[in-house]
Protein backbone atom coordinates (compact mmCIF):
# COMPACT_ATOMS: atom_id res chain seq x y z
CA UNK A 1 0.00 0.00 0.00
CA UNK A 2 2.86 2.50 1.08
CA UNK A 3 4.45 1.67 -2.68
CA UNK A 4 1.25 2.88 -4.44
CA UNK A 5 0.88 5.41 -2.03
CA UNK A 6 3.92 6.86 -2.98
CA UNK A 7 3.75 6.42 -6.76
CA UNK A 8 0.22 8.30 -6.71
CA UNK A 9 2.22 11.08 -4.97
CA UNK A 10 4.23 11.38 -7.61
CA UNK A 11 1.93 11.76 -10.49
CA UNK A 12 1.21 15.61 -9.87
CA UNK A 13 4.86 16.06 -10.21
CA UNK A 14 5.41 14.22 -13.07
CA UNK A 15 2.52 16.18 -14.43
CA UNK A 16 3.77 19.71 -13.53
CA UNK A 17 7.18 18.70 -15.41
CA UNK A 18 5.35 17.41 -18.17
CA UNK A 19 3.84 20.74 -18.11
CA UNK A 20 6.37 22.75 -17.53
CA UNK A 21 8.02 20.91 -20.77
CA UNK A 22 5.14 21.65 -22.74
CA UNK A 23 5.36 25.74 -21.55
CA UNK A 24 8.79 25.67 -22.61
CA UNK A 25 7.91 23.79 -26.24
CA UNK A 26 5.27 26.52 -26.92
CA UNK A 27 7.67 29.65 -25.97
CA UNK A 28 9.81 28.22 -28.54
CA UNK A 29 7.35 27.88 -31.41
CA UNK A 30 5.88 31.52 -30.67
CA UNK A 31 10.00 32.87 -31.00
CA UNK A 32 10.69 30.96 -33.43
CA UNK A 33 8.08 32.45 -35.12
CA UNK A 34 9.47 35.71 -35.19
CA UNK A 35 11.64 34.47 -37.98
CA UNK A 36 9.10 33.60 -40.32
CA UNK A 37 5.96 35.82 -39.40
CA UNK A 38 7.13 39.02 -41.01
CA UNK A 39 5.27 40.90 -43.47
CA UNK A 40 6.01 40.17 -47.20
CA UNK A 41 5.71 43.28 -48.14
CA UNK A 42 8.20 44.61 -45.54
CA UNK A 43 11.22 43.08 -46.50
CA UNK A 44 12.77 41.84 -50.03
CA UNK A 45 13.16 37.75 -50.53
CA UNK A 46 17.04 37.09 -49.70
CA UNK A 47 19.50 37.05 -52.21
CA UNK A 48 17.02 38.63 -54.63
CA UNK A 49 16.96 37.14 -58.05
CA UNK A 50 18.82 33.84 -57.35
CA UNK A 51 16.65 30.44 -58.14
CA UNK A 52 14.28 29.27 -54.52
CA UNK A 53 16.33 26.15 -55.87
CA UNK A 54 19.43 27.50 -55.08
CA UNK A 55 18.91 29.08 -51.50
CA UNK A 56 20.55 27.76 -48.56
CA UNK A 57 17.79 26.02 -46.10
CA UNK A 58 17.54 29.21 -44.05
CA UNK A 59 16.55 31.24 -46.86
CA UNK A 60 14.41 28.66 -49.13
CA UNK A 61 12.55 28.78 -45.98
CA UNK A 62 12.08 32.32 -45.35
CA UNK A 63 10.85 32.16 -49.55
CA UNK A 64 8.29 29.82 -48.82
CA UNK A 65 6.91 30.65 -45.00
CA UNK A 66 4.41 33.35 -44.33
CA UNK A 67 2.23 34.35 -41.74
CA UNK A 68 -1.39 33.43 -41.79
CA UNK A 69 -3.42 34.16 -39.18
CA UNK A 70 -2.65 35.78 -36.05
CA UNK A 71 0.16 34.28 -33.98
CA UNK A 72 -0.05 34.78 -30.31
CA UNK A 73 0.12 34.49 -26.70
CA UNK A 74 -2.40 35.94 -24.30
CA UNK A 75 -3.49 34.99 -20.74
CA UNK A 76 -5.99 36.41 -17.99
CA UNK A 77 -7.66 35.63 -15.04
CA UNK A 78 -10.48 33.66 -15.71
CA UNK A 79 -10.45 29.93 -16.94
CA UNK A 80 -9.20 28.84 -18.79
CA UNK A 81 -6.61 31.33 -18.34
CA UNK A 82 -4.38 30.93 -21.49
CA UNK A 83 -4.91 30.97 -24.92
CA UNK A 84 -2.81 30.85 -28.41
CA UNK A 85 -2.93 30.27 -31.64
CA UNK A 86 0.33 29.09 -34.21
CA UNK A 87 -0.73 29.93 -38.11
CA UNK A 88 1.35 29.90 -41.16
CA UNK A 89 1.07 29.25 -44.35
CA UNK A 90 3.78 27.74 -47.23
CA UNK A 91 3.40 28.55 -50.67
CA UNK A 92 3.60 25.27 -53.00
CA UNK A 93 5.40 26.70 -56.20
CA UNK A 94 8.77 28.01 -56.74
CA UNK A 95 8.05 31.12 -58.14
CA UNK A 96 11.10 30.62 -60.21
CA UNK A 97 10.29 27.38 -61.80
CA UNK A 98 9.18 26.63 -64.80
CA UNK A 99 5.33 26.11 -64.12
CA UNK A 100 5.07 29.41 -61.96
CA UNK A 101 6.74 31.22 -65.01
CA UNK A 102 4.33 29.95 -67.24
CA UNK A 103 1.45 30.29 -65.15
CA UNK A 104 2.04 33.39 -62.46
CA UNK A 105 -1.18 32.78 -60.84
CA UNK A 106 -0.39 29.22 -59.97
CA UNK A 107 1.72 30.86 -57.39
CA UNK A 108 -0.89 31.28 -55.23
CA UNK A 109 -1.58 28.03 -54.10
CA UNK A 110 -0.77 27.51 -50.20
CA UNK A 111 -0.65 24.60 -47.18
CA UNK A 112 -2.18 26.78 -44.54
CA UNK A 113 -2.10 25.19 -41.05
CA UNK A 114 -3.51 27.11 -37.87
CA UNK A 115 -3.69 25.33 -34.18
CA UNK A 116 -5.45 27.31 -31.30
CA UNK A 117 -5.08 26.08 -27.67
CA UNK A 118 -6.98 26.85 -24.24
CA UNK A 119 -4.87 26.35 -20.96
CA UNK A 120 -6.01 26.43 -17.70
CA UNK A 121 -3.81 27.23 -15.46
CA UNK A 122 -6.40 27.41 -12.49
CA UNK A 123 -6.75 23.71 -12.58
CA UNK A 124 -4.63 21.29 -10.97
CA UNK A 125 -2.02 20.35 -13.35
CA UNK A 126 -2.66 23.12 -15.71
CA UNK A 127 -4.20 20.56 -18.22
CA UNK A 128 -5.34 22.42 -21.78
CA UNK A 129 -8.60 21.95 -22.03
CA UNK A 130 -9.25 22.27 -25.56
CA UNK A 131 -7.35 22.11 -28.47
CA UNK A 132 -8.18 23.08 -32.41
CA UNK A 133 -5.61 21.99 -35.34
CA UNK A 134 -6.78 23.12 -38.44
CA UNK A 135 -4.82 22.51 -41.82
CA UNK A 136 -6.20 23.14 -45.42
CA UNK A 137 -5.44 23.58 -48.83
CA UNK A 138 -6.05 27.22 -50.20
CA UNK A 139 -5.84 29.53 -52.97
CA UNK A 140 -5.31 33.85 -53.00
CA UNK A 141 -5.46 35.98 -55.69
CA UNK A 142 -3.79 39.08 -54.40
CA UNK A 143 -4.57 42.60 -55.56
CA UNK A 144 -7.11 41.58 -58.05
CA UNK A 145 -7.76 44.53 -60.14
CA UNK A 146 -3.47 44.11 -60.54
CA UNK A 147 -3.29 47.80 -58.99
CA UNK A 148 -4.79 49.64 -61.59
CA UNK A 149 -8.38 50.88 -59.75
CA UNK A 150 -6.25 52.98 -56.79
CA UNK A 151 -3.39 53.23 -54.74
CA UNK A 152 -6.56 53.53 -51.69
CA UNK A 153 -8.57 50.83 -52.72
CA UNK A 154 -7.31 46.61 -52.86
CA UNK A 155 -9.61 43.69 -53.69
CA UNK A 156 -7.94 40.07 -52.74
CA UNK A 157 -9.50 36.72 -53.54
CA UNK A 158 -9.37 33.56 -51.23
CA UNK A 159 -10.99 30.31 -51.31
CA UNK A 160 -9.91 26.83 -49.37
CA UNK A 161 -11.08 23.82 -48.19
CA UNK A 162 -10.52 23.30 -44.53
CA UNK A 163 -10.17 20.41 -41.57
CA UNK A 164 -10.86 21.26 -38.28
CA UNK A 165 -10.27 18.59 -35.66
CA UNK A 166 -9.83 18.33 -31.77
CA UNK A 167 -7.69 15.52 -32.05
CA UNK A 168 -10.14 13.10 -29.33
CA UNK A 169 -12.21 10.46 -29.64
CA UNK A 170 -15.49 9.39 -28.25
CA UNK A 171 -17.77 11.88 -27.03
CA UNK A 172 -15.84 14.50 -26.61
CA UNK A 173 -14.61 14.35 -30.72
CA UNK A 174 -15.04 17.43 -32.49
CA UNK A 175 -14.50 17.27 -36.19
CA UNK A 176 -15.60 19.13 -39.88
CA UNK A 177 -14.35 19.76 -43.17
CA UNK A 178 -15.61 22.81 -45.02
CA UNK A 179 -15.52 25.01 -48.52
CA UNK A 180 -15.25 28.70 -47.74
CA UNK A 181 -14.46 31.85 -49.87
CA UNK A 182 -13.27 34.75 -48.78
CA UNK A 183 -12.99 38.37 -50.39
CA UNK A 184 -10.86 40.99 -48.18
CA UNK A 185 -11.53 44.84 -49.65
CA UNK A 186 -8.66 47.10 -48.43
CA UNK A 187 -9.76 50.80 -47.90
CA UNK A 188 -6.65 53.39 -47.51
CA UNK A 189 -3.37 53.59 -48.91
CA UNK A 190 -0.72 51.61 -47.32
CA UNK A 191 1.18 54.41 -45.51
CA UNK A 192 -2.53 56.15 -43.91
CA UNK A 193 -5.09 54.67 -42.15
CA UNK A 194 -6.98 51.58 -43.36
CA UNK A 195 -9.81 49.72 -42.96
CA UNK A 196 -9.80 46.17 -44.09
CA UNK A 197 -13.26 44.58 -44.39
CA UNK A 198 -13.13 40.58 -44.90
CA UNK A 199 -16.59 38.30 -45.21
CA UNK A 200 -16.00 34.82 -45.36
CA UNK A 201 -19.06 32.34 -46.13
CA UNK A 202 -18.51 28.59 -46.18
CA UNK A 203 -20.35 24.99 -46.79
CA UNK A 204 -19.94 21.65 -44.60
CA UNK A 205 -18.54 18.85 -46.56
CA UNK A 206 -20.40 16.24 -46.32
CA UNK A 207 -22.26 16.90 -43.09
CA UNK A 208 -22.18 16.84 -39.47
CA UNK A 209 -23.32 13.75 -38.49
CA UNK A 210 -20.62 13.25 -35.66
CA UNK A 211 -21.50 16.56 -34.35
CA UNK A 212 -24.64 17.87 -35.82
CA UNK A 213 -25.49 20.90 -33.28
CA UNK A 214 -22.21 22.25 -34.83
CA UNK A 215 -23.65 24.35 -37.64
CA UNK A 216 -26.42 25.85 -34.94
CA UNK A 217 -23.45 27.57 -33.55
CA UNK A 218 -20.69 27.99 -36.00
CA UNK A 219 -23.29 28.82 -38.47
CA UNK A 220 -22.20 29.44 -42.30
CA UNK A 221 -20.34 33.02 -42.15
CA UNK A 222 -18.13 35.49 -40.23
CA UNK A 223 -16.82 38.99 -40.93
CA UNK A 224 -13.56 40.33 -39.96
CA UNK A 225 -12.98 44.06 -39.96
CA UNK A 226 -9.78 45.97 -39.16
CA UNK A 227 -9.24 49.23 -38.72
CA UNK A 228 -5.68 50.93 -37.98
CA UNK A 229 -2.59 51.49 -39.79
CA UNK A 230 -0.19 48.80 -41.02
CA UNK A 231 2.50 49.73 -39.07
CA UNK A 232 1.07 51.52 -36.11
CA UNK A 233 -1.96 50.34 -33.63
CA UNK A 234 -4.80 47.99 -35.26
CA UNK A 235 -8.21 46.84 -33.75
CA UNK A 236 -9.79 44.17 -35.53
CA UNK A 237 -13.00 42.74 -34.83
CA UNK A 238 -14.61 38.98 -36.12
CA UNK A 239 -17.93 38.81 -35.52
CA UNK A 240 -19.75 35.17 -36.38
CA UNK A 241 -23.04 34.13 -36.24
CA UNK A 242 -25.04 30.94 -35.03
CA UNK A 243 -28.28 30.07 -36.57
CA UNK A 244 -30.15 32.37 -34.06
CA UNK A 245 -28.16 35.95 -33.76
CA UNK A 246 -28.22 34.80 -29.84
CA UNK A 247 -25.82 32.20 -30.81
CA UNK A 248 -22.91 33.86 -32.42
CA UNK A 249 -19.78 35.56 -30.98
CA UNK A 250 -17.74 38.78 -31.08
CA UNK A 251 -13.21 39.09 -30.49
CA UNK A 252 -11.97 41.95 -30.46
CA UNK A 253 -8.26 42.25 -31.11
CA UNK A 254 -5.67 45.48 -30.10
CA UNK A 255 -2.33 45.14 -31.11
CA UNK A 256 0.23 47.75 -30.98
CA UNK A 257 4.41 46.90 -32.32
CA UNK A 258 6.64 47.50 -30.34
CA UNK A 259 9.19 47.41 -33.05
CA UNK A 260 8.84 51.50 -33.07
CA UNK A 261 9.88 51.49 -29.65
CA UNK A 262 12.79 51.26 -27.35
CA UNK A 263 15.25 51.47 -29.62
CA UNK A 264 13.61 49.01 -32.17
CA UNK A 265 14.79 46.38 -30.00
CA UNK A 266 11.45 44.31 -30.03
CA UNK A 267 10.16 42.53 -33.14
CA UNK A 268 6.73 41.64 -31.20
CA UNK A 269 3.05 43.18 -30.82
CA UNK A 270 1.70 43.75 -27.36
CA UNK A 271 -1.76 42.34 -27.28
CA UNK A 272 -5.16 42.80 -25.88
CA UNK A 273 -8.13 40.29 -26.87
CA UNK A 274 -11.99 40.27 -25.95
CA UNK A 275 -14.44 37.40 -26.67
CA UNK A 276 -17.71 37.03 -26.04
CA UNK A 277 -20.13 34.25 -27.01
CA UNK A 278 -20.22 30.68 -28.32
CA UNK A 279 -17.27 28.75 -29.83
CA UNK A 280 -14.13 29.55 -28.38
CA UNK A 281 -13.77 26.25 -27.24
CA UNK A 282 -14.42 23.91 -30.45
CA UNK A 283 -15.02 20.99 -27.29
CA UNK A 284 -17.57 22.92 -25.91
CA UNK A 285 -18.84 25.35 -28.93
CA UNK A 286 -22.42 24.82 -26.95
CA UNK A 287 -21.12 27.09 -23.77
CA UNK A 288 -21.72 30.74 -23.67
CA UNK A 289 -18.36 31.95 -22.44
CA UNK A 290 -16.42 35.29 -21.74
CA UNK A 291 -12.85 36.05 -21.58
CA UNK A 292 -10.24 39.14 -21.71
CA UNK A 293 -6.51 37.94 -21.92
CA UNK A 294 -3.44 39.87 -22.65
CA UNK A 295 0.01 38.95 -23.94
CA UNK A 296 1.61 39.62 -27.45
CA UNK A 297 1.94 38.42 -30.61
CA UNK A 298 4.63 38.35 -33.60
CA UNK A 299 2.11 38.69 -36.73
CA UNK A 300 -1.42 40.34 -36.90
Amino acid sequence: MRATSGANCCQPRQLRAINRRLAAACLCLLLAGLAVCQEPAAKAPPEAGKPATELNPTDFFKAHFFGYEPFYFSAGPESPNAKFQISFKYRILNTEGALAKHVPPLTGLCFGYTQTSLWDWNRPSAPFLDTSYKPEVLYELRRVDGGKWADWLRLDLQGGVQHESNGRDGAASRSLNLVYLRPTVVLGAEDKLQLTLSPRAWVYLPDLEDNPGLARYRGYADLRATVGWAKGVQLSSTVRAGNRLDRGSVQLDLSYPLSWKFTRSFSVYLHAQYFTGYGESFLLYYQRSTACRFGFAIYR
